[in-house]
C-alpha cells in the first residue's frame, strides 16, 4: 500500500488529495472517477523504495466524462 498525493484541477480551482492505493494507476483511477471533469496529476508518492517517476510520465491525461 502506498500513499499518493494527487493534484486535481478544474479551471482556476485546484486542490490536492491524498489516496492510499496498491499502485499509482489505481490511485489515479480512484481520483479520476470521483472528479470526472478535471485534470489530475501525481504530486508525490510515499511508501516506495527505489522508484522514480519522470515528470512527464507522472501526468495524467484529461479524463473523459
Amino acid at each position: 500500500m502506498l500513499k499518493v498525493s494527487i493534484r486535481v484541477q478544474s479551471g482556476a480551482a485546484r486542490f490536492d488529495v491524498a489516496v492510499l492505493a496498491e499502485n499509482v494507476e489505481h490511485a489515479m483511477s480512484l481520483v479520476g472517477t470521483r472528479y470526472r471533469t478535471t485534470n489530475v496529476r501525481v504530486r508525490t508518492m510515499t511508501g516506495l523504495t527505489g522508484f522514480s517517476v519522470d515528470g512527464r510520465a507522472a501526468r495524467a491525461r484529461p479524463l473523459a466524462a
